[in-house]
């Protein structure tokens, strides 16, 4: 196995773990939630301790997969399958034109929404439960490309190293 074949594969199993960690705190933080989330909601979830530390670490595991996406493991594909790397919007465009990324330009914007989740200490409360209703939607999206990727190296690019 090459050496791009190996940082992927290292990569993946990262993301795994990353992606379980974020899935885990999805459950225990949204549980019982409405389909949209309110102020009144996350006043609740701010209310204790726990819901803080819950808020918390959502915040932080949607921002470090995010970020191990976008700067490591999408780069690292390309690179693994023999495509072209470039700037951050030139691999998301050419992951969407391979068909791992729906929309390159939504990505971006998590990357705006993350900087805004990270500074939770927003003034209005309806403002914040609307970004964090966006950040539940878009780790769908976020998990769905890592599993299209595990899935596309597991039948093409062979094993993972022992």
């Amino acid at each position: 196995m090459t050496e791009a074949g190996k940082k992927l594969w290292r990569l993946l199993d990262l993301v795994a773990r990353e992606e379980a960690h974020l899935t885990g705190v999805i459950g225990r933080l949204f549980e019982g939630a409405d389909s949209d989330l309110t102020g009144d909601w996350l006043r609740g979830v701010i209310g204790t301790p726990e819901g803080i530390d819950r808020l918390e670490s959502f915040v932080g595991k949607f921002a470090r997969m995010q970020d191990t996406l976008i700067n490591e493991l999408v780069p690292a594909f390309l690179v693994a399958t023999g495509e072209r790397t470039g700037t951050a919007l030139d691999n998301l465009n050419r992951a969407q034109k391979l068909g791992f990324v729906h929309n390159p330009e939504a990505w971006l914007g998590m990357r705006l929404l993350r900087n805004r989740l990270v500074h939770e200490y927003v003034e209005d409360v309806a403002e914040l439960a609307a970004a964090l209703d966006q950040a539940r939607k878009l780790a769908d999206e976020l998990i769905a490309t890592y599993v299209s990727i595990r899935r596309y190296a597991e039948d093409h690019l062979g094993e993972p190293p022992g």
